[in-house]
């Protein structure tokens, strides 16, 4: 699975997996361990799900890197 847009992928995805946005930003999201969906440009134990699931929805997400 390279392409996702559904939430149910995002939530399939294992700790550590890193996804691409496919807006024009390319904004990249990694999973931590609790699940949240986080990015390294911002401030630590921020969490990004409801942007995350929103954009996936409506972009898309290219699956970048898949930790198993």
């Amino acid at each position: 699975m390279t392409h996702v847009e559904r939430i149910a992928d995002l939530d399939a995805l294992p700790a550590g997996s890193a996804i691409e946005i496919l807006d024009k930003r390319g904004s990249v999201r990694r999973k931590d361990a609790a699940g949240n969906w986080t990015d390294a440009a911002k401030p630590a134990g921020t969490t990004w799900n409801t942007w995350t699931y929103v954009n996936t929805r409506r972009y898309g997400a290219r699956v970048i890197e898949r930790n198993p």
